[in-house]
């Protein structure tokens, strides 16, 4: 059989529990569904990142976020390069970004012969650059008058569409001779979770204002969310769900009729979660390294695999690229970290010697650790040292009950295998410094409204 066609799909933001191949009782992902109806399904997939430019190291790359100068500059060029030994193995690459953060400021186009930024070209209306306008657009009102003049008042598109995505990924897939390997980056379940092409009325671009100054004065200044406001976000965030998973639909159909299928395999994954103040916030924070966080969805669609196969083990995002690399027989560039994931689904499960992931919150001077075991839940933090948390995931799924003070020797060992880790990461460190990239006051204002910058 000649090589496969692989696609990885990435979603930012979604939760595992919003999927009803995870037990959501409401028809939010039909497609992503059928994924899992015909591959493996992985229910204690654990992301290497609390946060998207934490998360996609450990993604693409198979190294950790704290590795190589850390992961806030564009990619360090040390980093192992997955994808250019897919280009080096015959693989026609594609990438395509809709996330500021992964662009080509940072580094994301590395090894793809062909990668496109989605930008969404948008700016937000003249009235909230004006002193007091914010407050005039939180009024339905305002929203009249605008349309009476035929003025565009609704917030500017924050990242390109699925739609838009899955058009551009289509049309380039009609020009691409096989084997191909294509990553696509999907947004959308992303705050603000609003799909402007539905702002239409005047109250509803009214309330989209609205919520986008709550969310913001909630997260950084504090201020509460009620369950009224709870529900309706919770109601957004599962409508873009339901979007995307509509828009990824389309790209398998696209596959079918093309003929396609029968030789693309397809991952499905989120960078990571998305907290509804189940630890006090809302959003995916930094520092919440949870597992509505962390565990992530992670679906592998496998032409002719027949039926629906389920992992229950502790595996990885860390181990995509071994995967992919695997699937593709290709071998692997030194210094990836993960480990192939294949064995899992192919009753080899001694193949796969993983039994702990770790995930983290890398700042330059501040840096958490979550390990994390079948059973146990350790975090350390920088800035807290002598203050870890340890959750004991059987009892306490939910992780609320530090019980770090009842268990001195486990504490003991899970802090010497952070402390290994950490130092793993410092004997990776390049020579030169890894900087910020220089960022105009669009992209400053797209990472504001993102809700990365206060």
């Amino acid at each position: 059989m000649s090589a496969p066609n692989i696609i990885l799909l990435t979603i930012d933001t979604l939760r595992t529990d919003r999927l009803g191949c995870y037990g959501c009782p409401r028809p939010l992902t039909p497609n992503l569904d059928r994924l899992a109806e015909s591959g493996v399904r992985f229910t204690k997939a654990i992301t290497g990142g609390s946060w998207t430019q934490a998360a996609f190291p450990v993604i693409l790359t198979s190294s950790y976020a704290s590795m190589y100068g850390g992961c806030l500059g564009a990619l360090a060029p040390e980093r192992p390069s997955p994808i250019e030994a897919l280009s080096a193995c015959g693989y026609t690459t594609g990438g395509f970004s809709t996330s500021p953060l992964l662009s080509r400021n940072y580094g994301y186009h590395r090894g793809f012969r062909h990668f496109t930024d989605l930008l969404p070209g948008e700016r937000d209306p003249f009235l909230r650059r004006l002193k007091g306008g914010q407050r005039l657009l939180r009024q339905t009102l305002t929203h009249r008058v605008a349309r009476l003049l035929g003025i565009r008042t609704r917030p500017a598109r924050l990242y390109v569409s699925a739609a838009q995505l899955t058009d551009a990924l289509c049309n380039w897939l009609d020009g691409v001779t096989a084997p191909f390997f294509v990553w696509a980056h999907y947004m959308d379940v992303h705050w603000p979770y609003h799909r402007e092409e539905t702002l239409t009325h005047p109250a509803d671009i009214a309330q989209a204002w609205r919520d986008v100054s709550h969310l913001h004065a909630a997260n950084w200044n504090g201020v509460p969310i009620t369950p009224a406001q709870r529900d309706h976000y919770i109601r957004l965030y599962e409508e873009a769900v339901q979007y995307t998973d509509a828009q990824i639909g389309r790209l398998l159909d696209y596959l079918q009729q093309s003929g396609r299928a029968e030789n693309t395999v397809i991952l499905a994954v989120a960078d990571h979660g998305e907290e509804f103040l189940e630890h006090g916030r809302w959003g995916h924070w930094e520092n919440n390294l949870h597992d509505e966080i962390l565990n992530v969805p992670l679906l592998i669609h496998l032409p002719r695999h027949g039926q629906a196969q389920t992992v229950t083990r502790l595996v990885r995002t860390l181990d995509i690229m071994p995967t992919i690399l695997h699937l593709a027989d290709c071998p692997p560039p030194t210094g990836i970290e993960g480990k192939s994931l294949l064995p899992l689904w192919q009753g080899d499960e001694e193949a796969y010697p993983v039994t702990e992931a770790i995930s983290e919150m890398w700042r330059d001077e501040w840096h958490i650790i979550a390990l994390r075991t079948e059973t146990f839940k350790f975090i350390w933090d920088s800035r807290r040292p002598d203050q870890p948390a340890l959750f004991d995931l059987r009892a306490d799924p939910t992780e609320q009950h530090n019980i770090s003070h009842q268990h001195p020797e486990r504490v003991q060992h899970f802090r010497a295998l952070v402390e290994a880790h950490r130092r793993r990461a410092a004997e990776t460190r390049p020579s030169r410094a890894i900087t910020e990239p220089e960022l105009d006051d669009e992209l400053t204002a797209r990472l504001r409204d993102l809700g990365y910058l206060e």
